[in-house]
C-alpha cells in the first residue's frame, strides 16, 4: 500500500507541474489526493515474518509525510501503517545523543507510541539524525525535562499506564519473567547512576536483564532495545492467540 501511494504521489506531482496551476494549489491538491487513500482495510498486524518482510525504504516526499502523519494520528498507526503499541519509552534521564538516537530508531522499528526525551531540540542535531537514521521523522517524540518527570510519571499512572523501570534492585524481576501490561511506560535510567530514588518510588515494577558475563551492566540504549523487543514479543504472542 505504501509503495502504491508513493507511485501515485510521483505521478500526480508530475502531472500537476505540467500545468500553470500555482505551486500552493498544486500542493493542496496533492495532499488532498493522498488523504483520500485509505490504509485502514489492508494493513493489519502481521506475524513476525510479515513484520520483517514489510520494511521498505520511504521516499523523502514532504507531501507523503504530511498526508501519512495526519492519517496515522487519526487511525493510531505508525508510518508503515502498523498499529502503534501502547508503549511509551521514557528517556528523560538520558543526555547522550547517541543513546537517544539509537532509542528513537528502536522505538520506530517496534512501533512504540512515543519516545520521551529531555530536549526535543536534540532531534535537529546531525549526530542524532545520523544515528536514528531519520527515525525522528516517523516516531512521535515529546519533551519532558528531568525536573518535570515525577509529575509526568504520575500523570501516566492516572491514565492507566504501568511504570516499568529498567534497574537492578533487590526486588527487580527478571525481564523474561515479567508479563508486561499492554499500557506500559518503560522508564530508562541515567547512563551511569541509573534511576534516581525519587523516581523509583513511583515505579510499579523494576526489571533487570539476566547477564552471563562479569560486566555489571549494559549500555542504556541496549537495555532499552532488549526491553522494547521483549514487550513487543509478548504483545505479538497475545495477538496471535
Amino acid at each position: 500500500m505504501v509503495d502504491i501511494i508513493k507511485r501515485c504521489l510521483e505521478e500526480v506531482y508530475v502531472e500537476a507541474h505540467e500545468g500553470e496551476t500555482p505551486v500552493w494549489a498544486q500542493m493542496q491538491e496533492l495532499i488532498h489526493n493522498v488523504e483520500n487513500v485509505s490504509l485502514n482495510n489492508e494493513l493489519e498486524y502481521l506475524d513476525d515474518s510479515g513484520l520483517v518482510n514489510f520494511q521498505r525504504k520511504i521516499l523523502p516526499l514532504d507531501t507523503l509525510n504530511l498526508a501519512m502523519d495526519g492519517n496515522n494520528q487519526d487511525t493510531g498507526r505508525n508510518a508503515a501503517g502498523r498499529n502503534r503499541q501502547d508503549l511509551i519509552v521514557c528517556a528523560s534521564l538520558i543526555d547522550k545523543i547517541p543513546n537517544l538516537g539509537g532509542l528513537a530508531r528502536t522505538a520506530e522499528i517496534f512501533a512504540a507510541d512515543k519516545l520521551i526525551i529531555p530536549d526535543v531540540g536534540i532531534c535537529k542535531m546531525d549526530n542524532f539524525k545520523s544515528i536514528s537514521v531519520g527515525a525522528g521523522e516517523w516516531v512521535k517524540i515529546e519533551e519532558c525535562k528531568e525536573k518535570d518527570l515525577l509529575s509526568w510519571l504520575n500523570q501516566q499512572k492516572e491514565e492507566g499506564y504501568t511504570i516499568v523501570g529498567i534497574e537492578q534492585t533487590s526486588s527487580s524481576q527478571c525481564l523474561s519473567k515479567l508479563e508486561f501490561p499492554s499500557k506500559t511506560v518503560l522508564l530508562l535510567g541515567k547512563e551511569k547512576e541509573g534511576i534516581p530514588v525519587e523516581f523509583l518510588q513511583v515505579v510499579d515494577v523494576c526489571v533487570e536483564i539476566p547477564q552471563l558475563g562479569i560486566i555489571r551492566s549494559l549500555n542504556v540504549h541496549v537495555s532499552g532495545a532488549i526491553s522494547i523487543w521483549e514487550y513487543t514479543k509478548q504483545m505479538m504472542t497475545r495477538t496471535q492467540k
